[in-house]
């Protein structure tokens, strides 16, 4: 009789065990003209879903997806309002549209969620029309309840310094970090500052005031913020090749830890970067697809592109690193020594992807 019921408790144990094991597939997500969002699996290389986004204007922006990978929230309408698409149906499931009666109000791409799930943080910049002026109001990060459904309204808000471009919420979800001229490390609640990273206020001698341009979270598979940095030795002659330096900013999301390593004499544009799962490398993009090693601070390989891309992201396993974000295709290239391996065309219906991100889900296999 014991043995009976051990054979019976293996059988529902094997058929339980079945079901929590359900097959998971990583996908990359990226949107473009007009106003489409994108579901590609990059081991299939081919585009498994797509969907139109309501009231999306043309361009699509930041993309943020929910930490189970069901929804991605996607900046749209120009910039004034957040759209979040059911990744299964293309359903919106969630809609906050920021204008309030004489107040304009749009954001500036800086969007993240935390890491539960349960809210979105965007930064919005707002202005008050009145019949002969132009009233400008602060800037402001505004939080929504993801759950709030389609006439979202923020649960609170705090005022935010000017020229927000980046939010990143830290892994254990007591940090908001907003990227401008510096990085300050925020309450998420009261957004009061308890911590300035120099950028534009660093102390480096013989530097001038560091150049950024980045709105592209492609922090997916490390928690690590990277973005390129671009400086001048003050100390070298202008027409000296040398002077012109090149480096990599990282900020790691859990442990809070912010370096910038100068990596080469400046040669090239990159864009965007992303660090990849090994840690040992960050890739970059625009027109070459930059490799630099990250535990010698050296570039370790370059590139040349077909074209022009904007945003970089890489596999969960780091062996594919994924470029896009411009014209109407993702190209994937081999990590270890960037050979190309495939180039997935978006459909037809493509105008562009303009300066909409990459980010990398994993979640259930879709059918």
């Amino acid at each position: 009789m014991a043995t009976y019921f051990s054979c019976i408790l293996a059988v529902v144990l094997l058929t339980f065990s079945g079901a929590a094991a359900a097959e998971t597939t990583e996908y990359l997500i990226t949107g473009n003209k007009p106003g489409l969002l994108h579901v590609l699996d990059m081991k299939q290389q081919k585009v498994v879903r797509s969907h139109r986004i309501p009231d999306a204007g043309r361009t699509v922006y930041s993309l943020t997806p929910s930490p189970d990978g069901q929804v991605v929230y996607a900046v749209t309408n120009r910039m004034k309002s957040i759209s979040g698409i059911n990744v299964d149906t293309g359903e919106q499931v969630f809609r906050a549209d920021f204008n309030e009666g004489d107040i304009r109000r749009q954001a500036f791409f800086a969007m993240d969620i935390s890491r539960d799930g349960r809210e979105i943080y965007v930064y919005q910049m707002s202005t008050r029309v009145l019949l002969s002026e132009y009233q400008q109001l602060p800037t402001r990060v505004a939080v929504y309840d993801t759950s709030a459904g389609l006439n979202a309204e923020p649960v609170r808000t705090f005022e935010a310094p000017r020229r927000i471009h980046m939010l990143m919420k830290s892994t254990d979800d007591k940090w908001l970090y907003a990227m401008g001229f510096d990085i300050y490390k925020m309450d998420p609640m009261t957004g009061e500052i308890v911590e300035t990273l120099p950028l534009r206020n660093w102390t480096l001698k013989n530097r001038s005031l560091p150049d950024v341009l980045d709105f592209w979270p492609l922090w997916d598979q490390t928690d690590i913020f990277s973005t390129p940095v671009y400086s001048v030795r003050t100390d070298k002659a202008a027409d000296d090749p040398s002077a012109y330096k090149t480096g990599l900013l990282t900020l790691d999301l859990k442990t809070g830890a912010y370096e910038i390593n100068d990596f080469e004499d400046t040669s090239v544009l990159i864009f965007s970067t992303v660090v990849s799962p090994t840690k040992k490398h960050a890739f970059g993009t625009y027109t070459q697809l930059t490799k630099v090693d990250l535990e010698t601070n050296t570039l370790a390989k370059r590139v040349d592109q077909d074209h022009t891309y904007y945003a970089v992201n890489v596999s969960a396993d780091g062996s594919e690193v994924y470029v896009g974000g411009a014209a109407c295709d993702i190209a994937t290239y081999e990590t270890e020594n960037l050979t190309k391996t495939g180039q997935i065309n978006l459909p037809d219906a493509c105008g562009d992807q303009s300066t909409a991100t990459l980010r990398m889900i994993r979640r259930e296999t879709l059918d």
